[in-house]
Formats: structure tokens, C-alpha cells, sequence
């Protein structure tokens, strides 16, 4: 009889957010699989939840490398996903973990849908995590939306141009993985007047965190990988 994969949103990174339903599937669990993007290293994911594992406990590190090939991607995908399979096969429960949220730009998601095609009699238990913006607006005291309004979660802007079409539909976005393009994000806030309510958080819930209310002393400057700005638009000025 095939195991169960649980997919884990195990949080942005701080251990103490951690839900209680990922703490006591990890604990049961005889296998952990996290994503590595270099051979050799050892996954965020993992470090996170470092405090609950025990020694006994097998980790799968499947190679999921960080590049725009997507012929590479579906190739390493299709090797993870084939990898999951021989273990769960094997009678084994496992553990995928996933910084954040599971469900949420996750390449759980992508093994998921595969093992779903591989053995459609799978059982998949997919556990929800706190998001990395969701864990910045509640350390800067600053609400995501309110009442009635819209919020948008911009994964990656490959051209910062686009995020005026954004900022004139959304009172509120996320922007994740600002790093690359941070000045010029910075410059179409501020042309947009709305970087004087817009806040820049990096490496939320993890050693190194920082956050900041003024984006534009920040240009210039390079920004951790895991950065994120949650922009307060126009119908918000001046609340903040």
C-alpha cells in the first residue's frame, strides 16, 4: 500500500510559525523531501523545521534548480516526482517542505500534479503555511486590505513598466522577489506617489530580517533574494 505525501507550508521561517497540523505530521513522518536549488546544500525549508526532526528520520534532497530553462525544469521535476514515487511505493510517508504556503508559488505544486498523472490513487495532504507577506504585514502592524478591497500578489516583475497598469487596478499589492529590479520598482512608486506608504521587507521570519518604511533610502543598495514590498496605494494615502 502506496504512503501519503503531505505537502507542507512550513512559514516564512521562523520555527514559532509554524501550524500545529505540520508539527505533528512531521513528528510522525519517516521521510522529509525538500527542494535544493545547488547540489550539496542544505534547504531553507529544512533548516526551519531543524528543532522538530529527529535523527532517525530520512531526507530526500530533490534538485530543483533555479533557472528560466523550462525544458531543464520539467525534466527535474519529472526526476523528484519519480523519486517521491519510489519511496511512497515503498509503504514510506512523506513529508514535502516548502517554505511559506504549499499552495502559493510552490514547486510542490508542480510534483503534485505529477505524482497526480503517475498514480491518480495517491493519497496527498496538502497542509497550509504562513506566507512571507502575510508573516511582514503582521511585524509591521500593517493590514494587507481592508473592508472591500482588492489585493494582488505580483510573483516576479520581469519589466517594472508593468507595474503601473498594476498600481492603477490595486489599491493594495504584494511584489515578491523585488531584489533584481528594486531601484527601478522603487522609481515607478515614486512617480506613482505611493512609496511614501509602501514598505520593504527582507528575510521576514528569518536570522537576518529587516524591514523598512522608507524604500527610497534603499536604492542604491543590494537587497537580499528574499525580499518582498507590500505597496499601500492611492486609496489608501496617507493612512500609514
Amino acid at each position: 500500500m502506496s504512503g501519503t505525501l503531505y505537502g507542507l507550508g512550513v512559514g516564512p521561517g521562523d520555527p514559532d510559525l509554524l501550524t500545529l497540523k505540520a508539527k505533528a505530521i512531521l513528528e510522525q513522518v519517516p521521510v522529509l523531501a525538500v527542494p535544493v536549488s545547488q547540489r550539496g546544500e542544505e534547504s531553507l525549508a529544512l533548516q526551519v523545521v531543524r528543532p522538530f526532526i529527529r535523527p532517525e528520520q530520512k531526507i530526500l534532497n530533490l534538485f530543483m534548480p533555479m533557472t528560466h530553462d523550462r525544458a531543464y525544469l520539467e525534466r527535474s521535476w519529472d526526476a523528484a516526482a519519480a523519486e517521491l514515487l519510489e519511496n511512497l511505493s515503498a509503504g514510506q510517508d512523506i513529508a514535502f517542505l516548502t517554505l511559506g504556503d504549499a499552495s502559493l508559488y510552490s514547486t510542490y505544486s508542480y510534483l503534485m500534479q505529477r505524482l497526480q498523472k503517475l498514480n491518480p490513487d495517491l493519497k496527498i495532504v496538502t497542509v497550509p503555511g504562513i506566507t512571507s507577506f502575510a508573516a511582514a504585514a503582521a511585524s509591521l502592524n500593517v493590514p494587507l486590505a481592508v473592508g472591500d478591497e482588492p489585493l494582488a500578489i505580483i510573483p516576479a516583475l520581469k519589466d517594472p513598466a508593468n507595474l503601473k497598469e498594476y498600481l492603477s487596478l490595486f489599491p493594495n499589492l504584494v511584489l515578491m522577489k523585488v531584489a533584481r529590479h528594486y531601484d527601478a520598482i522603487v522609481t515607478v512608486l515614486e512617480e506613482a506617489g505611493v512609496a511614501g506608504q509602501s514598505f520593504l521587507a527582507s528575510r521576514c521570519g528569518q536570522p537576518g530580517e529587516s524591514f523598512s518604511r522608507d524604500l527610497v533610502a534603499e536604492k542604491g543598495k543590494k537587497q537580499d533574494y528574499l525580499s518582498l514590498i507590500i505597496v499601500k496605494g492611492t486609496t489608501n494615502k496617507g493612512d500609514f
